[in-house]
């Protein structure tokens, strides 16, 4: 299977949260911000963490485009270094520009402004000129080309790096550090390494949003008092995370048994004399179960079912009586109201006062006798209806309804008082019952009984007895109370005896941690929501580890990545002349999807290891250089290569090789390069000529950077001794003519100051003649070897005359270049006379050169 179908196929193998990255980055190749917001969101749902088939990933197969970018200047450079510049630093049209200062003339600066704006991971940070006063502001213009489409930014030094440039390329003295002693990976690595990469990347930036969102769950817990530090429930509170939901739910309880528990210890811990404290709580007792027996006693007689009863018997007793009254009608009855009870004590009384007229004699003296009511004669008929009467009162049906109202009467009697208000209270106040609920409770209770007992005595006609109050679950409260009074006795009655109290205590400390832990309930819940919450973001990070994605990046880096890089490396010491040292770069490991590589020495048998510890300064440069160049070369698009000082340390055949090296690089891209070196300001001329002279005038541009007065960057004209000859000799008749100026304006003294330069420069020129002119660049100074291609019989036109004509100027004008006499100092030539020389040594050339072409 080739790489791209396993990237897929591993692809396919993880959760949806990751395909989507993965999905996003091959569509945009970066993830935003809001991406990774979605990715954290989509990977805590159930879907997000699903395993689906159907993607199909087709921008697998698609290859990079790359743009094409140009530098062209560095310009309005203020409070930046010492850099100073009067004029842009402008990098030319061609490919090819070399950049020639002396030793702090700002090349370094200009390298440093080009790291720190293009975000190299090793810019350091840049600073004003500290001799100069703090600058109003640190910034700089930089002008570049990017797919043909000129743009501008103006930088200052605390602004992030410019996003156009980033894909700039510089080596320097910290690269090349880098390369040689630190793990680096590859700049530039295959479209599928760099998915791998970026993926990683975006795990990381997914595990740190849930990092970040873990961070804000930070623990609002109360802390424990310290003295409950150590009780079972102080433990139990601190590793709240280790306990089951119920465990937790326990710990939470406080019930009122709890609060008596504690109440009683604090009683027992506080008491001097248990033995009467014991007897107080069965003094009290006792009252309180006289309290909850008289409630009992009253909640039953007057309890719905007794209030049936006692409407039963009346009933009772009511129909019975009808019935006897009834009876008594049957038996001869002329008048209403016989048998009532109004009748039965007139009859009654009757018979009580019959004794007075008639004593001993049996009620009613019916025969001789007279009625004793009326004290009339008793007829035949009213001597029967009274004995008839008589029999009724002894009958059957009068004592049943007798008994019945004797047992109603005696269930009335029966009933138990109610209580007043102050009877009630001073119940309450005995049985230790002080809470006004209580009291509140109980007068309600029995006031409820006392209506109830007003209505069943009145045999309820101005209305039913009402429903007590249900009294059940305050007598079991109560009947608690009394089993805690009981037991609280005894324990009194132990204590009397032996008291262990450090015991006491610790049971004490316990239910008061227990209390105190109930009052934390919602902060308690409130806890364990972020203890769930926390352990899930846990799982979340693990899951959006990179680890799995380094580990494929590690199966397929061999080929893609290690090889391919390896074997650029080696490309590399081929080119530059290094194969002779022994040095390799190797895969080290893979990291967040990267792949690691380090330089290490080949066959080593013994020691430190390390290259920069063992080769030589200028070995370790061109290795270094070497490693720089097969990570860089290789990416997509055209990018400037910057190089500073590239062949420090380099001897001249390292140096020779560097040269074409840049020369070739400068074929496909822009390569800007500082140097302080004359050897590779000439080298980079020749390796350009190789090339072809069309391509050397189009590509390769040679200037110079300077420093004065402090201030450093400034682009300089060439020098006389670095230009063509012909152009030497009118950059100094220009001068000439600028002395000739000043000397007009200011004096003589103004003239001989530029002239003394000009005539220094003149003998440089005269040099340069020798080289270019009258030697046809076969023998040049700074160049490796002499170069005879066809240019030897131009030295058969060379004359006598030629000779003389060099040789004379020559010394007449070596003296500006070398020391004087100060008893003889030689004054410059007048303007006219210095021009003439000038244009004679001009003259020649020409001359010179028709006359080659003639010969030719």
């Amino acid at each position: 299977m080739d790489t791209q179908g396993q990237v897929r196929t591993w692809l396919l193998e993880q959760q949806d949260w990751l395909q989507e990255a993965a999905d996003k980055l091959l569509k945009h190749g970066i993830l935003t911000p809001k991406d990774i917001s979605h990715l954290v969101a989509l990977l805590k749902t159930p879907a997000g963490q699903a395993v689906p088939k159907n993607r199909s990933f087709d921008e697998l197969t698609h290859a990079p485009v790359g743009s094409v970018l140009r530098l062209k200047s560095i310009a309005d450079v203020e409070g930046i270094e010492s850099l100073g510049p009067r004029a842009p630093l402008d990098f030319g049209p061609g490919n090819l520009t070399v950049i020639y200062g002396h030793n702090g003339s700002g090349k370094s600066c200009y390298t440093r402004i080009l790291k720190k704006a293009t975000g190299k991971a090793r810019a350091s940070d840049l600073k004003p000129n500290v001799f100069h006063a703090t600058p109003a502001a640190s910034k700089c213009t930089l002008n570049f080309e990017l797919d043909q489409t000129a743009d501008s930014v103006e930088w200052h030094i605390t602004h992030p790096a410019i996003e156009q440039l980033r894909e700039i390329d510089i080596f320097d003295s910290d690269e090349a550090l880098h390369y040689l002693k630190s793990e680096s990976a590859a700049t530039y690595s295959p479209p599928i390494m760099g998915l791998f990469e970026k993926l990683a990347a975006g795990t990381d930036a997914v595990k740190d949003a849930l990092q970040a969102e873990q961070d804000q769950l930070v623990s609002k817990l109360p802390v424990i008092p310290a003295s409950y530090h150590e009780t079972s429930i102080g433990k139990s509170y601190r590793s709240l995370g280790t306990l089951a939901a119920s465990a937790v739910e326990q710990l939470l309880s406080w019930s009122s048994e709890d609060a008596s528990s504690l109440e009683a210890l604090n009683e027992r811990l506080k008491t001097t004399d248990p033995a009467s404290l014991a007897k107080q709580k069965r003094d009290t007792s006792v009252q309180l179960m006289h309290l909850i027996n008289g409630v009992k006693k009253a909640a039953v007689a007057y309890g719905p079912a007794q209030a049936e009863i006692i409407r039963a018997l009346r009933s009772a007793a009511s129909e019975k009586r009808q019935i006897a009254i009834e009876g008594a009608h049957a038996k001869s009855a002329v008048l209403e109201g016989v048998g009532t009870s109004t009748w039965k004590a007139m009859w009654e009384a009757a018979r009580a006062y019959s004794q007075i007229p008639y004593p001993g004699q049996l009620y009613p003296v019916t025969q001789d006798g007279r009625c004793v009511l009326c004290q009339q004669t008793l007829p035949p008929d009213a001597q029967q209806r009274l004995n008839n009467f008589e029999a009724f009162i002894h009958s059957r049906l009068e004592a049943d309804a007798k008994a019945a109202e004797l047992t109603y009467n005696e269930t009335l009697r029966a009933l138990p008082d109610s209580l007043t208000e102050a009877e009630v209270q001073t119940q309450c106040t005995a049985a230790a019952l002080t809470s006004p609920e209580w009291h509140a409770a109980l007068w309600r209770f029995w006031r409820s009984v006392g209506e109830s007992r007003k209505a069943l005595l009145d045999h309820e006609q101005a209305g039913l007895a009402g429903l007590i109050p249900d009294f059940t679950a305050n007598l079991l409260i109560l009947d608690r109370f009394a089993q805690q009074l009981t037991s609280e006795a005894a324990q009194f009655d132990q204590d009397a005896l032996q008291f262990d109290r450090p015991k006491a205590l610790a049971e004490k400390a316990v239910l008061e941690a227990r209390q105190w832990v109930s009052q934390q309930s919602e902060a308690v819940r409130n806890e364990q929501q972020r203890l769930k919450d926390y352990k899930l973001l846990d799982k979340l990070k693990s899951t959006a580890s990179s680890r799995r994605i380094s580990t494929k990046a590690t199966e397929i880096s061999e080929n893609v990545v290690t090889e391919v890089y390896v074997a650029r490396f080696n490309k590399e010491l081929r080119a530059l002349g290094a194969t002779r040292i022994q040095v390799e770069l190797v895969k080290t490991r893979t990291s967040r999807g990267k792949v690691l590589h380090q330089l290490r020495l080949k066959a080593v048998k013994s020691g430190d290891h390390s290259p920069d510890k063992v080769l030589s300064e200028g070995e370790r440069r061109i290795i270094s250089l070497a490693a720089f160049l097969a990570d860089v070369t290789d990416k997509p698009g055209v990018a400037p290569f910057i190089f500073d000082d590239p062949i420090s340390s380099l001897d001249h055949d390292f140096e020779w090789k560097v040269a074409c090296r840049l020369a070739e690089l400068a074929k496909e891209r822009q390569v800007l390069i500082f140097t302080h070196r004359l050897s590779l300001y000439g080298a980079m001329d020749d390796v350009a000529k190789k090339i072809g002279e069309s391509w050397k005038k189009n590509n390769l541009q040679q200037m110079c950077i300077e420093s004065f007065g402090g201030v450093s960057g400034h682009p300089a004209h060439q020098a006389v001794w670095s230009s063509s000859t012909k152009t030497a000799n009118n950059i100094l008749l220009d001068r000439l003519r600028d002395a000739k100026k000043a000397g007009e304006a200011a004096g003589a003294a103004a003239y001989y100051s530029l002239a003394q330069g000009i005539c220094s420069d003149f003998r440089k020129l005269i040099e340069r003649s020798v080289e270019d002119d009258l030697l046809f660049k076969i023998v040049v100074r700074h160049r490796r070897g002499i170069s005879t291609d066809g240019r030897l019989p131009a030295l058969l036109g060379i004359t006598r005359e030629d000779l003389h004509r060099i040789d004379d100027l020559m010394t007449k004008y070596s003296c500006f270049e070398h020391s004087q006499s100060d008893e003889l100092p030689v004054q410059p030539p007048e303007e006219a006379e210095l021009k003439a020389d000038i244009e004679s040594l001009k003259q020649w050339r020409d001359d010179l050169e028709a006359r080659r072409k003639k010969a030719a």
